[in-house]
């Protein structure tokens, strides 16, 4: 369940344009999910225990808009691109997020 490398490059910047404040996401906390829809695409990232593995889990899906495909790719805990995922679901799940100007 390695992530291949062309989708790693797409989710540091993902990552990098999320921090930066440049991507919203949606983030739903009922299903554990945040999503991006962008003009040319479509992506959702769910995070999952798998109480078999006894690992989390992130599924991607990714929906091309130009030729009305979906692409589907997952990781676990075991690997090592599981927290360069779970740095970009932080990340966008915190993009939407109205924070008090003065926290105390």
């Amino acid at each position: 369940m390695m992530l291949p490398e062309k989708i790693r490059r797409f989710i540091k910047s993902l990552c990098a344009d999320t921090e930066s404040g440049l991507l919203r996401w949606h983030y739903d906390d009922d299903a554990s999910r945040v999503e991006l829809d962008a003009e040319s695409f479509h992506i959702a990232l769910l995070y999952r225990f798998d109480p078999v593995e006894e690992v989390g889990v992130f599924r991607m899906t990714y929906s091309n808009k130009a030729d009305d495909r979906d692409y589907f790719f997952s990781t676990n805990q075991n690997y090592p691109d599981f927290e360069l995922v779970s740095a970009l679901y932080d990340s966008a799940q915190s993009s939407d997020m109205e924070l008090p100007v003065q926290p105390f």
